[in-house]
């Protein structure tokens, strides 16, 4: 399962095998966490969203953070919002230049994959301040920066122990586009209208309300009365034309354009 065990996973496996890893519940949740997510304006709608990921896999704290790597000047925090991680702890990581010396946060802004703390190469001090909060083990994660904003994200999560494996995979590499897409709509650096309504075609925009729906490529070939294969062709044809990374994402970075309405 870890490619690299030193401070990043594989990618999740793919869409077909998710119902190997993944209840019911946990389906039901995931699409009323992809809802909420299309309605955050505002920091406390944004934390809002926590809660509803504590139901999917357990975690102490949560931050999130929207920055980006400069040559110069290393990594730059632009905007953030701290969901419960201890200010403290923040203070300390922020005065001791841990920004710029932590290989999580390195990783993340130069590959925005998932990583596995316990796996990461992490020196002492930053371990020894991490345990004397209690955030012995945890998760980072973030994405690259959405056109036409230029930041990219990280949303970490930790507590005293945290479940490692497939599902907690899973769940995150959903989650984390929405959250970053989330985040750069507050801080206005959300997607614009240089993406033109019309550069989504007819058929197109079908299939994304289908896909809000939580819809299957099959459910949808059927609904629509075409192949399967095309349904996949046409999907990939929007999250290209939307610069999304997955299914979900694509339905929120729509919604955002107004290509397909919240209900």
């Amino acid at each position: 399962m870890h490619k690299n065990r030193d401070y990043t996973l594989v990618s999740s496996p793919a869409p077909t095998e998710f119902s190997s890893f993944l209840s019911g519940n946990d389906a039901i949740t995931l699409l009323e966490f992809i809802h909420q997510s299309l309605s955050c304006d505002t920091e406390e709608d944004f934390a809002s969203l926590f809660p509803k990921m504590q139901k999917l896999f357990p975690f102490d704290f949560a931050h999130a953070f929207l920055g980006y790597h400069d040559s110069a000047k290393g990594i730059v925090m632009v905007d953030r919002v701290n969901i419960s991680f201890p200010e403290e702890w923040l203070s300390e990581f922020m005065s001791r230049n841990y920004l710029q010396t932590d290989v999580v946060v390195r990783e993340n802004f130069r590959h925005h994959r998932l990583q596995y703390w316990t796996y990461a190469k992490k020196t002492y001090d930053i371990k020894s301040l991490c345990n004397d909060f209690g955030m012995r083990e945890g998760y980072s994660h973030g994405s690259r920066p959405t056109p036409p904003g230029k930041h990219g994200s990280m949303f970490s999560f930790s507590g005293s122990s945290m479940e490692c494996g497939v599902r907690t995979e899973i769940i995150l590499d959903t989650v984390t586009p929405l959250l970053h897409l989330a985040l750069a709509h507050i801080f206005g650096k959300k997607q614009s209208s240089h993406i033109h309504k019309s550069a989504v075609s007819i058929r197109e925009k079908e299939v994304l309300n289908w896909l809000k729906q939580g819809k299957s490529s099959w459910d949808i070939s059927i609904i629509l009365g075409i192949s399967e294969r095309t349904v996949n062709f046409h999907v990939s044809n929007i999250i290209k034309k939307l610069g999304a990374s997955n299914r979900p994402h694509a339905v929120a970075v729509a919604a955002h354009l107004g290509l397909v309405d919240i209900d």
